[in-house]
């Protein structure tokens, strides 16, 4: 098995395109990024991360909520990482933001860095979600938001799909959320997808590991 299929799904062919694709970022900050983070305070200098980045709108979604904000956007895809640079730098972000190539499951960052976090469509492409999340609970500092947009599935339908996809039900989902650490703050279904607000339990973010 290719490194790639083991630490994740890459998206390939006509989907990728369109989740690559300029018009893509644009409903995601006129409709997505306001919606999620309505009501999330971002201290200001605050640093954010942001997990399996894409083309970044995410990113420059935290930095029109708080632009002193300092950003990490994070991709295990090499290829999009310059797009998301390209992307981010026509929008004058370059000074705020680090992009950096990363397993999500392997975050290389040491506990409680982060005041935030944001996975948007990521998390069911890294075959092992608990591990992931996990993971993103402990850089998160206690007390730190995690702002969370995945696809969902019926539940009399398969876990994974054709592409070898990790689905979880909207009830799986958010039992994942509590066993990595978190308390859901708020969550709804739309649209296929659960958009839910996190914060991670005080004594999170306590076990070093990488800087």
């Amino acid at each position: 098995m290719k490194e790639e299929e083991r630490n994740g799904v890459l998206m390939r062919g006509i989907g990728r395109w369109f989740v690559y694709s300029r018009p893509r970022a644009w409903l995601g900050m006129a409709v997505e990024m306001p919606s999620l983070l309505r009501g999330v305070r971002i201290p200001p200098g605050g640093t954010c991360l942001d997990v399996a980045t894409g083309i970044g709108w995410a990113s420059r979604g935290v930095l029109r909520q708080e632009a002193s904000a300092r950003v990490v956007t994070l991709d295990y895809d090499s290829e999009i990482l310059p797009r998301a640079r390209e992307y981010l730098n026509a929008h004058g972000l370059a000074a705020n933001v680090t992009a950096c190539r990363a397993d999500a499951k392997q975050l290389p960052f040491r506990a409680a860095r982060f005041d935030l976090a944001v996975c948007l469509y990521g998390l069911h492409h890294f075959r092992g979600a608990l591990a992931a999340l996990g993971e993103i609970a402990r850089v998160l500092k206690p007390g730190g938001t995690f702002a969370l947009i995945d696809p969902v599935r019926n539940p009399a339908k398969p876990a994974r799909n054709h592409h070898g996809l990790e689905i979880q039900t909207s009830e799986e989902l958010l039992r994942l959320l509590g066993d990595a650490g978190f308390d859901v703050l708020r969550s709804r279904v739309s649209l296929g997808s659960l958009k839910a607000v996190a914060r991670t339990r005080p004594n999170q973010g306590t076990t070093l590991a990488g800087d």
